[in-house]
């Protein structure tokens, strides 16, 4: 069947004796669309040859970060591991195209088809949310928390947030960012002993406080959070809640972590965290279409997002990036993934379990999530996060150091550690490898000798040994 499209077009000549059979013609029409595919394929198929031939320095540095990639295990809870085809999108034409606005109000021509493509990824990003709504705009998650911020807030009312010290994200209102210089911020904070969020002493707090936003979600905070709790907390004090799921997406989609997308007002993510693109994204559920009175009007929250979107905070958005989010989020609505995501949490669980045997402290003594946190100072009398992510890295396993809540040392030092499993996950690996990578950490800091904070020595043996014990782990589960 022809595309829809094409129907009430006249598929032959309108003259005597020049009438092409209806077969014919569309076999003709077939054969210029395959054409135009093979072009597209051989002109986007030269893109890295391309690359090497006008800059091989550029060619050269990518190169090296394929085989570092290759060759190292990625630890580190905030990336994750793009499909070839996201990057197949990323790298198209379509980033050259240019527009403003929204699908069917843009402020450029040309946009038919950008406008497909926006179109598809905002019904894939509902589809995966169970979402009312969906702006697939957002640069990235920080941008999305930005426009939400904005949208709702004038500068100097107050914001109710989880601190940065506390696992908190620094675009829920640390001083140095746009939304500690803007808004005034108060904390919330996890419980001193056990380090869990405390729900009756958030809501004491917001109560009090009569905060106009309330924000949920962190950045390294290894159990699973209430969001029904947060909006009754929200409702009680008046207030609208916005819950940052950037690293809970993939499990929040999957089903694997509860989801806020009906009792957020707002929901914001980046989109790589949980495998997809660069980029950020703002879904809502039940409240889309609730009325805000917003200059002089009484509009939608949906309406007020956009425009606040643009012309507010963004003018063109990234339109490759937007077409891999579309590719994305189709990913995400398979079996595949959604399996993967209940996986990365069984992998975190047993890594999380076999570093506790071998005397670790993990924070909350486990993890629900992709994210396990260890307090290394606790391991070794002078061992710093700082170090510890030196070290191992050296060795061929990439992490970041983290400050935990009540942490005595720097930002720039910290006393711990934060290790993600969603890489490891997607390249294949299961509890044997958990257990293995533990070993291979356990040796690692226990063969470092402080010198000082920032200081330490490295047996040269123990780094060659486990370096190779890495390539081979790695070599058996490349990057897919």
């Amino acid at each position: 069947m022809l595309p829809d499209k094409h129907n009430g077009r006249k598929l032959c000549g309108g003259k005597v004796g020049t009438l092409k059979s209806v077969s014919d013609r569309v076999i003709e029409v077939v054969g210029k669309g395959f054409e135009r595919l093979q072009s597209c394929e051989e002109y986007h198929a030269g893109v890295l040859n391309g690359l090497r031939e006008a800059d091989l320095r550029v060619y050269e540095l990518l190169t090296r970060e394929y085989e570092r990639l290759q060759s190292s295990l990625q630890l580190i809870a905030a990336e994750n591991q793009c499909s070839r085809a996201v990057l197949a999108a990323l790298g198209s034409v379509i980033q050259n195209k240019t527009t403003e606005g929204f699908v069917g109000a843009r402020y450029h021509g040309g946009c038919e088809v950008v406008d497909d493509v926006e179109t598809l990824a905002v019904s894939r990003a509902r589809d995966a949310f169970g979402a009312r709504y969906a702006n697939v705009q957002p640069h990235s998650g920080t941008a999305a928390n930005q426009i939400v911020l904005t949208a709702l807030l004038e500068p100097g009312e107050k914001i109710l947030s989880l601190g940065l010290d506390q696992g908190g994200h620094l675009s829920h209102g640390a001083r140095v960012s746009f939304s500690g210089k803007f808004f005034d911020v108060a904390n919330y904070y996890v419980d001193r002993e056990t380090f869990l969020l405390d729900y009756d002493a958030i809501r004491a707090k917001a109560v009090q406080l009569r905060p106009k936003l309330i924000i949920c979600g962190t950045s390294a905070y290894s159990r699973a959070i209430d969001f029904e709790r947060f909006r009754e907390i929200a409702d009680e004090a008046g207030a609208y809640l916005m819950a940052d799921i950037s690293h809970i997406a993939g499990l929040v989609m999957a089903g694997a972590h509860q989801s806020p997308v009906d009792y957020a007002h707002f929901t914001t993510t980046s989109t790589y965290k949980p495998g997809g693109p660069r980029g950020g994204l703002i879904v809502m559920g039940k409240d889309y279409d609730r009325k805000i009175k917003a200059g002089g009007k009484t509009v939608a929250l949906w309406e007020h997002i956009e425009k606040t979107t643009f012309p507010g905070v963004q003018g063109t958005p990234y339109l490759n990036n937007v077409a891999g989010k579309a590719v994305f989020f189709k990913e995400a609505l398979s079996d595949e993934y959604r399996a993967r995501q209940f996986k990365i949490i069984e992998n975190a669980k047993r890594l999380a379990e076999e570093l506790v045997d071998l005397g670790y402290d993990v924070l909350t003594g486990g993890t629900d999530n992709h994210m396990v946190l260890i307090n290394v100072g606790n391991f070794k009398e002078g061992l710093t996060g700082a170090i510890a992510q030196r070290r191992l890295e050296e060795c061929g396993i990439v992490v970041n150091m983290n400050r935990l809540p009540y942490d005595t040392k720097s930002s720039a030092i910290t006393s711990g550690v934060r290790l993600g499993t969603p890489i490891v996950t997607k390249n294949g690996m299961g509890d044997k490898e958990m257990d293995e990578v533990a070993v291979l950490v356990d040796a690692v800091l226990k063969g470092v000798k402080i010198i000082s904070d920032g200081e330490y020595e490295i047996d040269e043996s123990l780094k060659n040994e486990t370096r190779d014990r890495v390539k081979e782990l790695c070599r058996r589960f490349p990057m897919r």
